[in-house]
């Protein structure tokens, strides 16, 4: 017999035998609690009773008003008349024993004669006669004939009365005194029978689903030890095939699922083998490969060559990630490779190189197609029959072109990045790949990744070399257009810190005299890097100095280097300007196209003059308009000129340079030239850094108007 249906077996008896141990077990609790409520009814009779039995005693012994010591009795007699039906009605009352129901009659028909024998209407005739006494209050009956047998002056007739009343209400209560005592006899006998009908009733709710247990576990442990047996059998094959012997063979007699498992694991350690040996020879090659060519198409053919022929496969195809997004391109394909998605945009019957042409016209995004996904995910794919998965949405029958039979897909993954997804299809129906295969495919593409990965890697560095020879025809640019030395002026002094924080400096600044007496100063700060970057501080520089003149002002030349830079440079190319012309006699004029604001120290002064005018960055609006400022200069003022790397500056512990400390460092040095105002500033600039790597380029220039003709 198989090993599940065996399973389904025991499983069904051990769950029927644990369903009538509960049911066993919760019938028995409900009939103990049953007689537990039974036991309650009992004890709540035998406590009426007692009740009503001080009631009647009450009658004779108290000085109540008569009416509520009837009612009192009344409602307690009723009590008990409910209680006796309450014990006579539970639905336990019938399995007690037939002597213990019998009992039980005797109580209720002494109840009925005790009933029938109380004339309640004497009773209240005799409570009446507690008025006799002349005490001001009226009496119980006891007191009362107590009272009037110590009175000599009391009327026979009178007394007699009190004495007939008085042993009349006594005779009742001991009616009922009579009566309780056979209440109490009977109860204690049946409440210890209710007592061992409980204990019986608890015990068989503990100790029957306790044995059914005991014998279920028992017919488990045998079931489970001969099962064991043979699972150890096949745990000690696997543990030798595991540890690299593959000539082991396993040998369990029988006719259910362990011994077709166990010509399951003779072949596959077969199998293994060969496999094992086809993997030794795949990597082999792999390694000839890279031997003999680094560039990374070859490669990659000789891989996708190399998965189709271990398994067999029509066709594979290589999916290489591009883009920031994230997108899969196809970069090899080779053999009768079919897509696994659904292709529309075909004629009935394609030829092969219409379905190639789709294919590598077809860009695959993340998470799209079962190819995205794997790629998004860095998890393999192994569709063994396309054919019963309807829910892909691949409606190919034998026979189609685009037929598709079983696919495994293998992100090429390094640690937690997909390079690329390698595809393995087969269009056959008859031939499906095994999960064997699939294993084989994951190892493989393992290896491939790191392959291709080391040959991407190799690929950049010599881009990256390529780039740092770039780099520095860049820097070259840069240095030819940043002054050797700067100019004497007409009317000042001039000094300047140029400080590049990762080789290329994004800043540039120029001072160029315009003859009659003007000088132009000019600053700026040019978006990206590299050579476009050095080429736009090149046309900076050319048109500047090809379109100033003195007859222009500072407006007058950012319009026309906006102009010219807009026809010349992308949008993404473009640079905040500062440019100042400063005359001889002490006038200037500045214009400012989005940047830092021109600071002015006046002599004898510790307020700056911030000199600002709106505009955005030139290269970007042909038709932008600019501002400019004018004004004068009196002897020993100070202009200072700078871009954003010195305020935002930072120190080890993430605080920023700020304006205020530039500023305040200028005006502590004012008296001193533009050369030593610079000195120091690099040297506060250093000892607040103190090793700290910076994020931007740095730039200042410092200009002191001193008057008078030039030297």
């Amino acid at each position: 017999m198989k090993i599940r249906p065996q399973l389904v077996l025991v499983e069904v008896i051990l769950s029927i035998v644990l369903l009538v141990g509960v049911l066993f077990s919760i019938s028995s609790f409900v009939s103990f609690m049953a007689y537990e409520e039974l036991a309650i009814k009992t004890a709540r009779l035998k406590d009426t009773t007692s009740d009503t039995r001080f009631s009647l005693l009450a009658m004779s012994t108290m000085n109540e008003q008569a009416s509520f010591l009837i009612n009192d009795y009344v409602l307690l007699s009723d009590q008990l008349t409910i209680d006796l039906e309450a014990i006579v009605n539970d639905s336990e009352y019938e399995r007690l024993p037939q002597e213990t129901r019998r009992q039980f009659t005797i109580i209720s028909d002494g109840w009925d004669l005790a009933r029938r024998t109380t004339d309640l209407g004497d009773i209240e005739e005799h409570l009446a006669l507690r008025e006799l006494a002349d005490t001001g209050n009226p009496e119980s009956l006891a007191s009362l004939r107590t009272i009037m047998r110590n009175d000599p002056d009391t009327p026979y007739v009178t007394l007699k009365t009190v004495e007939d009343a008085f042993r009349n209400v006594k005779l009742q209560e001991e009616r009922f005194v009579t009566f309780e005592l056979m209440v109490d006899q009977v109860l204690d006998s049946v409440v210890e029978t209710i007592e061992i009908y409980r204990i019986e009733r608890f015990a068989a709710a503990l100790v029957v689903p306790l044995l059914i247990l005991v014998a279920a576990f028992i017919g488990v442990v045998l079931f489970s030890g001969r099962l064991s047996r043979k699972l150890n059998k096949l745990d000690r094959a696997l543990v030798d095939i595991g540890g690299g012997d593959f000539s082991v063979r396993v040998d369990i007699r029988g006719r259910d699922e362990f011994n077709s498992l166990a010509t399951s694991v003779n072949a596959f350690t077969r199998t293994l083998g060969a496999k094992l040996e086809s993997f030794r020879l795949m990597m082999h090659e792999i390694g000839q490969t890279l031997t003999a060519d680094t560039e990374s198409t070859q490669v990659e053919e000789s891989l996708v060559a190399l998965a189709i022929r271990d398994t067999s496969a029509d066709g594979a195809a290589l999916y290489k990630v591009a883009g920031e997004e994230g997108q899969l391109i196809l970069s090899v394909v080779q053999g009768r490779y079919r897509p696994p998605y659904e292709v529309i945009d075909l004629p009935e019957e394609p030829e092969e190189e219409d379905i190639l042409a789709i294919l590598r016209s077809r860009i695959i995004q993340p998470g799209r197609t079962v190819i995205g996904e794997s790629a998004v995910q860095g998890e393999s794919r192994l569709i063994r029959d396309v054919a019963s998965r309807p829910e892909l949405g691949w409606p190919r029958q034998p026979g189609d072109s685009l037929f598709l039979a079983s696919v495994i897909v293998v992100p090429l993954r390094v640690g937690s990045v997909v390079n690329g997804v390698l595809v393995v299809t087969s269009s056959r129906p008859d031939r499906l790949f095994s999960d064997l295969e699939y294993a084989n495919m994951q190892s493989f593409g393992e290896l491939a990744a790191i392959t291709l990965d080391n040959i991407y890697k190799y690929a950049d560095l010599l881009e990256a070399t390529q780039l740092s020879r770039e780099l520095g025809i860049a820097e070259e640019i840069q240095q030819d257009l940043l002054p050797k030395r700067l100019p004497r002026l007409p009317s000042g002094d001039v000094a300047y810190l140029s400080r590049s924080i990762k080789g290329l400096n994004g800043d540039y600044f120029d001072v160029y005299p315009l003859g009659d007496g003007k000088t132009m100063v000019t600053i700026c700060e040019v978006a990206g890097r590299g050579v476009p970057a050095g080429l736009v501080m090149v046309m900076i520089r050319t048109i500047l100095r090809l379109i100033a003149s003195p007859e222009m002002d500072a407006r007058d030349i950012m319009m026309r280097l906006n102009q010219d830079m807009t026809r010349r440079i992308a949008i993404e190319n473009y640079a905040s300007v500062g440019i100042l012309i400063i005359d001889s006699d002490g006038s200037y004029t500045f214009s400012s196209a989005a940047h830092y604001p021109l600071q002015i120290l006046r002599s004898g002064s510790e307020q700056y003059e911030s000199i600002q005018t709106e505009g955005i960055p030139v290269g970007i609006d042909r038709d932008a308009s600019y501002l400019q400022e004018t004004g004068n200069l009196g002897a020993n003022d100070i202009l200072l000129f700078h871009t954003d790397g010195i305020p935002e500056s930072r120190n080890r512990n993430g605080e920023i340079f700020g304006m205020d400390r530039l500023l305040e460092t200028v005006s502590g040095f004012a008296e001193q030239s533009p050369e030593a105002i610079v000195e120091n500033l690099r040297t506060e600039l250093e000892y607040f850094e103190r090793g700290t790597d910076q994020k931007d380029d740095q730039t200042v220039i410092v200009l002191k108007y001193t008057g008078g003709d030039a030297a």
